[in-house]
């Protein structure tokens, strides 16, 4: 299997396009193809050559499960070894490493089923037992858990805690320091036992955490998550070690405990962005690492019994559903001191602490935590929320607020816009598209001169830039998300769309495709202003912001047309970026940081926002590039960008993104 996954290598980079606003069978199925077998040939390398290890005469032979730690070890350092390297290569080049490196270990693992085959003379014997076929899913289920747990909590801190550039780093890094530290030589760091006894101080911890809707200090906060994530993975992956099988059984042990993993994932990435509405798979990936404690094994915590037990079950069901009632009904109360409805609210977690006064009643804690915790994942308080969903790329959430004077659409913790819901205010472009705003100053320098007629915009939020369109605009938005059409499409929940249409008769369209495969399929020359808006503040979709993107925009411009740039984020600076590709395609560059806002403009629903403009020269920006005005111009807010001699320019095959970290 190596050899054959050699000669596929290095991996396919360019592989083809996604079709549709869904692209995880897209993604699935394009990994399989390009990098399946080399990966899977890598995966089944660790435990061959523990089976190997294991028939040799080294002292350790008896148990090589500790290689399983150096393994993972392997994996660490890969992992944060890659974040050192990949600002200084391209993709070519790193594919082209990767290659070399995996002709390298196919070499080292062929040297070492030669060194094993010629030593196995003196190998020790194995009495091969019967592993019963609940071992096999006590397997399974205890390498499920940690995997669900680990993408569970990475969307849980990033949807409702704080949108951290890079942030799956440190879970994933955990979760394999957990595997490395439970299969070590030594194991000094507890047992599953251990670890059992601090797993409900860790639950309460995050039950209060939740009801209480704590979310700042924010790196606190996160801190504590980790924390618990680093004990649940702990207590399963220490009794995943503790549960390991004779050496005979090491290749059938590792395919459950992969299998569990595997599943774990997917339940996590694939399937419950389907299912749930909100990230619920981190509460009840939760719950099911309380039901592996050690007391809920012990004889004494469960009676004896067929029946005994059921009620003992059915009894934690209950308890969980009395949990969650409890919550989503003390909700509907109204209690104008939002402390003290925190408060009370937190107060909920006191019976779970009773329950821990009784080993006994252990399933009956894990019962009454999982209501407890699932039901503070779908309640929250500042705002009714009208409408909610979930999709592959995150959950989208529209509240109303302020007595259902103003609804906000968010997705995580990043507001993509509001919009009044009666008088004046709801026909005004608000949050960063509003008239005294970047977009403003554009849109009022390209209208008078008839060159506001043709529009495309990448990211299509509330729908705003709409507000703009007058009877013969035509405004073509593409979407990667259909969740966020729907939802802008709904009169219920933002006009923007349908104000446009039905009272100005303005040609709005919407498309659900990534917004750089879209513009590519229309003709060249196509816009007067192509508005790119689709950079969040924890991920930037590189691709939108490249040398070759860039040129493709130009592209589909008519003559004097100009590209504006929505680049606001808390983490990255992303002028230097394009100012560096506007030299590299000879094209003006300005940018403005809109930051000041005044009262009056607070009340209009304005935010901060950060603006970069490119047109073919100066002239095609107008007031723009030419400074401070008598009348209503930008004035001198917008400042020209020139590329500095360090900065890197971003290509489709090479991006920095560390580089652009602020």
């Amino acid at each position: 299997m190596l050899i054959a996954a050699s000669t596929l290598l290095p991996l396919a980079i360019e592989i083809g396009e996604p079709q549709g606003s869904d692209p995880r069978w897209w993604m699935f199925r394009t990994l399989t193809v390009t990098a399946g077998l080399p990966f899977f040939a890598l995966a089944a390398s660790s435990p061959l050559v523990q089976q190997w290890f294991s028939r040799t005469s080294h002292p350790r032979a008896g148990d090589p499960y500790f290689l399983y730690a150096a393994s993972n070890a392997g994996s660490l350092i890969g992992l944060v070894g890659y974040l050192a390297v990949e600002p200084f290569a391209t993709r070519g080049v790193q594919t082209r490493a990767w290659a070399v490196c995996f002709w390298i270990t196919a070499a080292l693992v062929t040297t070492c089923g030669y060194v094993s085959r010629h030593g196995s003379s003196l190998a020790r014997t194995s009495v091969r037992s019967t592993v019963r076929l609940s071992e096999r899913a006590m397997w399974i289920a205890l390498a499920l858990v940690p995997s669900a747990l680990m993408v569970g909590v990475t969307q849980h801190l990033a949807t409702d805690v704080a949108s951290v550039p890079l942030l799956w780093v440190i879970p994933l890094a955990l979760y394999l320091a957990t595997l490395i530290a439970a299969f070590a030589r030594t194991r000094r760091l507890g047992s599953s036992r251990r670890w059992g006894t601090l797993a409900p101080l860790a639950m309460l911890m995050l039950l209060v955490l939740a009801l209480a809707e704590v979310r700042d200090p924010i790196p606190l906060v996160a801190l504590l998550h980790l924390l618990a994530f680093v004990v649940f993975a702990m207590m399963c992956h220490t009794r995943l070690a503790e549960r390991r099988p004779d050496p005979a059984h090491l290749t059938e042990y590792f395919v459950y405990v992969s299998l569990g993993g595997v599943l774990g994932g997917a339940a996590a990435a694939l399937a419950a962005p389907a299912v749930f509405s909100s990230v619920l798979e981190y509460p009840l990936a939760i719950a099911g690492a309380l039901l592996f404690r050690w007391p809920l094994t012990d004889s004494g915590t469960v009676p004896s019994g067929r029946s005994r037990r059921l009620v003992w079950y059915v009894g934690a069901i209950a308890i969980a559903i009395t949990g969650y009632w409890s919550v989503t009904a003390f909700d509907s109360f109204t209690i104008d001191d939002e402390i003290t409805q925190h408060v009370l609210r937190a107060a909920l977690a006191v019976p779970a602490v009773l329950l821990l006064l009784s080993s006994r009643t252990a399933l009956l804690f894990a019962g009454l935590s999982t209501g407890l915790l699932v039901a503070a994942s779908t309640v929250r308080t500042g705002g009714d929320v009208i409408a909610h969903e979930r999709t592959f790329f995150g959950v989208h959430q529209v509240t109303s607020v302020q007595g259902g004077r103003w609804h906000v659409l968010t997705h995580g913790t990043t507001t993509h816009g509001v919009q009044a819901t009666a008088g004046r205010r709801q026909s005004l472009p608000t949050a960063y598209y509003h008239p005294s705003g970047p977009l403003g100053d554009v849109v009022f320098t390209l209208a008078p001169e008839g060159r506001f007629q043709d529009v495309a915009a990448i990211g299509l939020g509330t729908g705003a830039l709409a507000a703009y369109a007058g009877p013969k605009t035509r405004v073509d938005f593409f979407e990667v998300d259909s969740a966020v059409i729907r939802i802008a499409e709904d009169p219920r929940l933002f006009t923007y769309l349908s104000d446009a249409r039905t009272q100005r008769g303005a040609d709005v369209r919407t498309f659900a495709i990534d917004g750089r495969l879209g513009l590519k399929s229309r003709p060249p020359g196509s816009y007067d202003l192509i508005v790119i808006d689709a950079f969040s503040s924890d991920a930037i979709p590189t691709h939108l912001i490249t040398r070759e993107a860039v040129a493709m925009y130009v592209a589909r411009l008519k003559p004097h047309g100009v590209i504006a740039f929505h680049v606001s984020s808390r983490f990255f600076d992303l002028p230097p970026v394009l100012a560096t590709i506007a030299a590299d395609q000879r094209l003006a560059c300005y940018a403005r940081h809109d930051m000041e806002i005044r009262p009056d403009q607070v009340a209009d629903g304005k935010r901060a926002s950060v603006w970069v403009v490119l047109a073919g020269d100066d002239r095609d920006l107008g007031q723009i590039a030419q400074g401070p005005s008598s009348e209503r111009g930008p004035g001198p807010r917008w400042l020209k960008l020139t590329a500095g001699p360090r900065d890197p320019l971003w290509t489709d095959d090479y991006s920095n993104i560390l580089r652009a970290l602020q």
